[in-house]
């Protein structure tokens, strides 16, 4: 349940940026300013849930800081493949918007498989539940590379959307299984 509630954290503030974008007509400076403000939340909302994890997972104390600094870490590496190496330098999208597209779901692909390999070694489970967090905007890849101007964007993040809502329905349904036992 806790984990489901760090997706559904970020889906909110994910689709309330869809909403309100409209409002700014899009303006690069306001997505910035957004997504600072939204990362700096999320991060302060994820860290007190993260906290609440560790306690009823049995993660040993000392080591949910380590645990917390590699899911950091992949966040930062995944930051820098998606918005820093693919865009400009490998140009993989046939105009830019399709680029920034491919990047962004490159940068939740890799973050999210980083921090999902990291959850799998350090908490003693699979967290298969969190697959469709990352699988589904890698899977999706490949169709934001061809598309044209005018929603390559728009679509990634109806993409990464499905697949955090996927992840908090499996999250949730391990849960009531647990529950249920």
């Amino acid at each position: 349940m806790y984990a489901a509630m760090n997706f559904t954290g970020f889906l909110a503030v994910m689709t309330l940026f869809y909403v309100v974008l409209r409002f700014f007509n899009g303006g690069s400076a306001f997505s910035v300013s957004y997504w600072t403000v939204a990362t700096i939340v999320m991060i302060t909302f994820t860290s007190k849930v993260w906290k609440r994890i560790v306690t009823v997972s049995g993660i040993k104390r000392g080591s949910g800081k380590k645990v917390g600094l590699k899911i950091a870490g992949a966040w930062v590496i995944g930051a820098a493949l998606g918005w820093v190496l693919i865009p400009p330098s490998l140009n993989p999208g046939i105009n830019e918007e399709a680029s920034l597209a491919v990047g962004f779901l490159s940068f939740i692909s890799v973050s999210l498989l980083g921090q999902w390999e990291v959850l799998k070694k350090c908490c003693g489970g699979a967290e298969n539940e969190m697959v469709p967090a990352f699988l589904t905007p890698a899977l999706a890849i490949p169709l934001a590379w061809r598309m044209g101007s005018g929603g390559a964007m728009l679509w990634s993040g109806y993409v990464v959307s499905l697949g955090f809502a996927t992840t908090i329905l499996l999250y949730l349904h391990s849960a009531f299984k647990a529950v249920e036992r």
